[in-house]
């Protein structure tokens, strides 16, 4: 009967023991919401926990995948580009913007979602976040990311196919994707900074290495990053006609003080421009020899 029951057949049914004695009343609607609740405990997998039953193999070739990808970071003002002297380099605006592609296109170090390697490997949470996934097509992502991923799908249809990497592991890089590209739609370009542009750049290049067909990001991207460098540039070209203006007001202000001094010269001020004139070029001791 209680099978029945969850199947819907029956209607509200009052459990009794074999002894005859009341047991608790089992709604028709409490019984299929429990049947429910039971399923979804099944079907509610994580990140973390896919990423707890890979392979090896698939582990290293993600691995693989992440380390073709990252760029040793060199110091901006070795490669003459330094944002603390931004006034100065933005004044020749062109070799600006070429040393701080390169800067991007070096790229930055991305963490493996994988602390170590093993029979049993261990999972960095921090980079395989404990979020319920769901299936977008034939990949699965988290929650959060199903809405981008969607939209790219039925945009530009599947820009792995031509990758030669495992399932799961461009599950992953999708999932990499979703999120660089759910970082951009939370952040104003007013709020970007240096720091993201190169997390954004670098994630874009991991996937264009992994043989996605990314271009359509990187074209999007370099629009922000035109954005980003015309916001500073802007800001520092102000910063720059302002200490001009501040500068020539001040030779101003002191002409004016000179002219006015000229017409108020003392005797004693007289005197002294006149020994000045006189004695700039002699030895101080020159006269006491002739007196």
């Amino acid at each position: 009967m209680l099978i029945l029951l969850l199947k819907g057949e029956y209607e509200d049914v009052e459990l009794r023991t074999t002894a005859g004695h009341s047991g608790k009343l089992i709604l028709k609607n409490t019984a299929k919401d429990m049947l429910q609740e039971k399923e979804q405990v099944k079907t509610a997998l994580t990140l973390y926990d896919i990423l707890k039953s890979w392979s090896i193999d698939e582990i290293e070739q993600l691995n693989s995948v992440l380390r073709a990808g990252e760029r040793t970071m060199v110091i901006a003002k070795e490669d003459g580009y330094d944002e603390d002297g931004a006034r100065e380099t933005f004044l020749f605006f062109d070799k600006t913007y070429t040393r701080f592609m390169k800067v991007l296109d070096r790229g930055t170090k991305v963490p493996t979602p994988f602390k170590s390697v093993g029979e049993f490997p261990e999972v960095n949470s921090e980079w395989a976040p404990k979020e319920e996934v769901v299936s977008v097509g034939d990949y699965i992502v988290t929650l959060k990311l199903a809405p981008i991923l969607k939209h790219l799908l039925s945009k530009h249809k599947d820009i792995s196919a031509t990758s030669v990497l495992r399932p799961r592991v461009k599950m992953y890089l999708f999932n990499m994707l979703c999120e660089c590209i759910y970082s951009m739609i939370n952040t104003k370009v007013v709020d970007i900074t240096e720091s993201l542009l190169l997390n954004w750049w670098t994630c874009l290049k991991i996937l264009q290495l992994a043989e996605f067909k990314i271009q359509f990001a990187f074209d999007h991207l370099k629009r922000v990053v035109h954005a980003y460098l015309g916001l500073h540039f802007g800001k520092e070209e102000d910063i720059t006609l302002e200490k001009i203006d501040r500068d020539i007001q001040a030779l101003k202000d002191k002409r004016k003080c000179i002219i006015a001094a000229e017409s108020t010269k003392s005797s004693l001020i007289k005197e002294c421009l006149r020994e000045a004139s006189i004695l700039k070029n002699v030895s101080a001791g020159t006269f006491f020899l002739y007196r």
